[in-house]
Order: C-alpha cells, then structure tokens, then sequence
C-alpha cells in the first residue's frame, strides 16, 4: 500500500471520533491523523493498520484476517493462511475466532504433511472451543485421532477419542467411532484388555444390522469386529508350538492355539458381513495370515538338533500332508480378498496388496509342502561351538532328552 493510501485508512479509522468534536476539535484531530501517517502502526480494539518504512503497509482487523486465511487456505496457499491466522491469533487475543483460526490452521499443516505441527493445531482448537463450541471442539479431537492413525501415533490416538467421549450429548454416531478408534490404538500399544473393552463398547451401540443400518456408516462397527478378531488372533500366535517338550504338552499347545484361531475365524466374519470393504479386506487378509502362520508354527517349526535328516522328513512331510488345509484355507482367504478388492475398486488397499503380493508364494506351497531346505538341519546346529556328542540348542530350544531321532519324528503331530 502507498504511503498517501496509508494515510486514508488511517483518517477512515478516526472518523467516528472526528464527529464528536468542535471546529477545532476536527482541526487536531486532522493534525494527529497527518502524525499518524508517519509512524509504523496504530491499534484501536478491533482494527490495526500497519505501515512499513517502503512505503508498504496493511490494515485489518480480525474478521478480513479470518477471511483472507481462508481464501488462501481453500487455493492451497497454506504458508500464507498460516501466516494470517497466526497473526489473528496473536493479535485479536479475544476474537471468536481464534478457536476457528486454530482448527483451520491445523487444516493447512495437515494438508501440507506436517502431521505434529496439524495434531498441536487442533488441540489447541479443541481447547479453546470446549464448553463454548461442542462441536468444533468435537470435531478438533477427531482431527487429531486421525492425524494420529496416519503418523502411527496411537496414544495421542487415545487422548483425543477420549476427549470426545467426555463432550456431552455427543451423538450415538461420534460415540461409535471414538470407541472403534479408540480401540484399534489401544490395540497398537499394547492394551488388549483395553481395547477389548472399547471395542465391546462400539459394537453394544450397534449390534444389529438394523442397527448399524440406522448409523449411516460402518466403518467404525466393522472396525470395532476386526480389532476383537486380532485380539483373538494375538493370543493364538502367543502360544508356541515347542518340539522339545512331552507329547501331552505338544498337544494341549496346540489344542488351545486351534481354539484361539478358530475363534477369531468367527470374529473375522463378523467384521466382514458388516460389509465394509476396507475392513473386509483387513479381515480377509488377517485370516489367510492366521492360517499361514499356524502351519508354519507346526510344520517349519525348529527341530532338536539331535535329529538326523530322515526323521526331519518325516516329520515335515506327515504334518504338511495333515495341515495342508490350512494352507487352502489361508489361499481361499486372500484369494476371495483381491476378488472382492477388485468388485469394490479398491485394489489399492494396503490390505489388498499384501495379499496380492503373498498370494503367489502361498499357492506354490500348497502345491510343493514344505521348503526343501527344512528337510536337513538347521544349520544353527552346525555351531562349530558344539562339541561332539553334545546337544546343542537350536532357536526352537533344547531337545527332549527322552527323545530319538526315529521315535521323536514318529510321535509328533
């Protein structure tokens, strides 16, 4: 802005003062707007006008800041909105818009890739609105659980569904998903009791069809179904299948490990015939996994190092032969996740592509058994550090000292 333009605003700010004065009243009050031209800036409550030594200058007040970030912000020029709502902030404290501008701002840094920068953007939005603005308040603590899912950062993935929890009247729809959120990240870090109970949660606001019909949206139910599912799924992979231990502890192992897969199996197509594809997807990938993951723990299990090659083969072969269908229902699971992936056009899932990227590998061991190279031994048994007629130990622990090489291979699964 010229300085001759700096000076009209300046007068046009202090108009409404010179209609209450005297003849000479208006006289100074010229004489102090001439004054005024030649100074960097001026502040009255609610406008500021700012000049610089070029020649150069600025006025606005808050709302012509708000509206300007905004324009910048809708054409994607986010440094220059960040600039302006940051300006408003700081320098119309007491603005209602401040917890709008800092919402917005968090907007600009997430679309612009500066996830931490966007989490504080909407907290400090959420914070300033709680108990004037519910729903911005609301929808800032969702921003930040979903910044924090995109930069796999589930405690504050917590924090924030939380805070939504404890807005009131929140809606039947936002409660779903908080807790559907909620329960993946406790899954993330650990709490699988946690995430149970956030899970159950969800699903009690929604059992039915019916139910889930009248939400308007799935994604947080099936997502809900898919994190018990994967609870059921962890607490099978935790027991180990232990080759080194007594036929009754064998076999009571993988009694229970079965149990906890065939659990999740069920749980898995509860979360699918929600019908939401992505979560669908998730699930059938998950059980293809789960299967796969029980074969090997069986099959390619480590084997005591006093084992000789024919009874490793006996061995691998008899129990590849028995759970072989495992290994077609793991190739039935992602085999049915690309078709439906690829019905739904979402072939671009994350789910999808590891499916697609496995499902190769898979097909070929359903069709050849067991890796060739599981049929000799380890070569950590190979350790130059054992000395003869020592049993050494390999990753899978120490041989049963009960156990022969031809006996041990013939008692296994």
């Amino acid at each position: 802005m010229k300085h001759s333009a700096l000076a009209a605003l300046t007068l046009i700010a202090l108009v409404t003062n010179a209609c209450a004065t005297t003849q000479a009243g208006r006289a100074n009050t010229a004489a102090s707007a001439l004054t005024a031209a030649r100074v960097r800036s001026m502040q009255g409550p609610e406008f500021r006008v700012v000049g610089r030594p070029d020649g150069t200058g600025d006025a606005y007040d808050a709302r012509l800041l708000f509206e300007r970030a905004a324009a910048a912000l809708q054409t994607r020029r986010f440094d220059e909105a960040i600039a302006d709502y940051d300006r408003l902030i700081r320098e119309f404290p007491q603005s209602n818009l401040v917890a709008a501008s800092h919402f917005n701002r968090g907007q600009a840094y997430q679309s612009s890739n500066r996830g931490p920068e966007a989490m504080a953007a909407y907290t400090l939005a959420a914070t300033t609105a709680h108990g004037s603005n519910n729903d911005l308040a609301r929808d800032a603590w969702f921003r930040v659980a979903a910044v924090g899912e995109s930069a796999n950062r589930p405690a504050e993935i917590v924090t924030a569904t939380d805070r939504v929890l404890t807005i009131p009247r929140v809606s039947l729809v936002d409660r779903v998903e908080a807790l559907g959120r909620q329960a993946a990240a406790k899954l993330a870090i650990g709490d699988r009791p946690g995430a149970a109970r956030a899970a159950q949660d969800a699903i009690s606001l929604a059992p039915t069809v019916e139910s889930v019909s009248a939400l308007g949206d799935d994604t947080f139910i099936a997502q809900a179904r898919f994190v018990l599912a994967e609870i059921s799924r962890l607490e099978a992979a935790d027991i180990a299948i232990r080759i080194d231990v007594d036929d009754a502890a064998l076999s009571l192992a993988i009694e229970r490990r079965v149990q906890h897969v065939t659990h999740a199996h069920v749980l898995y197509n509860d979360a699918i015939r929600v019908g939401n594809p992505h979560w669908a997807a998730a699930s059938g990938y998950a059980l293809g996994e789960m299967y796969r993951a029980l074969y090997g723990s069986i099959v390619e299990t480590p084997l005591p190092c006093d084992w000789e090659e024919p009874a490793i083969r006996i061995y691998r072969q008899r129990t590849g032969n028995r759970l072989r269908p495992l290994v077609q229902a793991a190739l039935r699971a992602w085999e049915a996740t690309i078709g439906m992936a690829r019905r739904n056009a979402i072939a671009d899932n994350a789910w999808v592509r590891r499916a697609d990227e496995q499902v190769e590998a898979l097909r070929q061991l359903v069709l050849r058994g067991p890796d060739p190279a599981l049929m000799r031994p380890s070569p950590n048994c190979a350790s130059p550090a054992t000395a003869p007629g020592s049993t050494a130990t390999p990753s899978g622990g120490a041989a049963s000292a009960q156990s022969t090489p031809s006996n041990a291979a013939a008692a296994r699964p």
